[in-house]
């Protein structure tokens, strides 16, 4: 198992959910996708990785018909009671997203909250290949990252945050050569004390427009985050949508 695959197998599962956006933020975030690529009313939507499901549950609320996909269990039991708490249905899988088998299922692809860059640039080219099977034709790709230049302007190696019971440290590392950004994370709740890292290759805008050319996608547009402003190298958020 690679260090990502542990990651967001056991540690993730435990801590993600406290420092992840309030409904506010996720409903506004919902708001900014249907306008991005104008979602039409019970469009079929592919939610991958949908960690606990907060975009997919609030997405389902909406009327659309959302699959989601995620590699943990524990984060799919979550989404599946999150769910059910709302009374929305929701198609929630446990698979790898470099091994999905859907092919012409859905209207629109969405990876967010930097859910891309975690297996090395051939993986994450077949990740992309992926993605491009699973649109119907003139279906639409988000792919929300980090901005690298941003990342690079704004590099801090260390933070400390707390957020509800737990208080998380990270030690970062960045890669020139590779552009892979490692994370060690760890974090304490009273006596518990948890460790996990993980390395994301942050791809630059142009690398991306190009890898999304390769996958098969067309008409690329890049903006500064899901509210569709213009990209900048002030932008924390690098935003792409992608037509098939």
């Amino acid at each position: 198992m690679s260090w990502n695959d542990r990651f967001f197998r056991t540690f993730w599962p435990q801590v993600g959910p406290a420092f992840t956006a309030n409904r506010a933020q996720t409903n506004q975030e919902i708001r900014s996708l249907i306008r991005l690529v104008r979602l039409p009313a019970g469009a079929r939507i592919l939610d991958v990785p949908c960690g606990f499901g907060r975009h997919a549950v609030a997405l389902a609320r909406r009327g659309f018909r959302v699959t989601g996909v995620d590699i943990s269990s524990d984060l799919l039991a979550q989404a599946r009671e999150t769910a059910a708490s709302k009374g929305v249905s929701v198609e929630f899988r446990q698979a790898d997203m470099r091994r999905m088998a859907y092919r012409q299922r859905f209207d629109a692809v969405l990876n967010l909250f930097t859910s891309f860059g975690y297996y090395g640039d051939a993986e994450d080219l077949q990740v992309l290949k992926g993605f491009h099977r699973a649109l119907r034709p003139g279906g639409w790709l988000v792919l929300d990252v980090l901005n690298r230049d941003w990342l690079v302007r704004h590099f801090e190696p260390r933070e400390r945050l707390q957020e509800g019971n737990f208080v998380v440290s990270q030690k970062r590392s960045f890669d020139f050569a590779t552009s892979v950004l490692t994370l060690e994370w760890t974090a304490r709740r009273g006596r518990v004390r948890m460790e996990g890292t993980c390395r994301v290759r942050h791809y630059s805008c142009h690398e991306l427009v190009g890898l999304l050319g390769q996958a098969g996608f067309s008409r690329v547009r890049p903006f500064g985050g899901l509210n569709g402003k213009p990209l900048s190298f002030d932008s924390r958020r690098l935003v792409l949508t992608a037509r098939r």
